[in-house]
């Protein structure tokens, strides 16, 4: 029976569990499992690493990621003041919620508001999981291709 190596391209579904109680799966959302290489990071799997290394189809692996592994730690250097004319006027502001923030060009950014004044609004850009650990519970589904044989000799 075929087992993953890093390198290779698989499909797998995942469950997320976060420290505060809630959690997120592909298979609830009725989403196509996800498909990663091996071995590689990928934003949806923060701190899986090598995780799926050895597994064949069908096998499931749990892992726990600490916070710093996870969305990172809350860091302080990523809350700042911000003039209030950088949120539509209509929009109701207070501590505790996710928000647009308008940023230059046009885009927008996702924000967690602190604090609200007249004129200035604190805000936080940390991810709004960061200093969480997660329970990563990931299932390969199928191996699609194997790694390149990088050095074999005789090629």
């Amino acid at each position: 029976m075929r087992t993953s190596q890093i390198g290779d391209r698989v499909q797998a579904h995942y469950t997320k569990r976060f420290a505060d109680g809630s959690s997120r799966s592909s298979r609830v959302r009725g989403d196509a499992p996800l498909e990663l290489t091996v071995g590689t990071a990928h934003p949806q799997l923060p701190g899986l690493g090598s995780g799926l290394v050895g597994l064949a189809e069908g096998q499931t692996i749990a892992v726990t990621v600490p916070a710093e592994e996870a969305y990172g730690l809350p860091d302080a250097t990523r809350v700042f003041r911000v003039d209030r004319a950088r949120f539509p006027a209509d929009e109701n502001l207070a501590a505790g919620r996710r928000v647009s923030m308008r940023l230059s060009g046009g885009r927008t950014r996702r924000v967690n508001v602190l604090e609200v004044h007249k004129e200035v609004v604190v805000i936080d850009t940390n991810h709004p999981r960061s200093g969480q650990s997660l329970k990563l519970e990931v299932e390969l589904v199928a191996i699609l291709t194997s790694a390149p044989e990088v050095g074999r000799r005789g090629n």
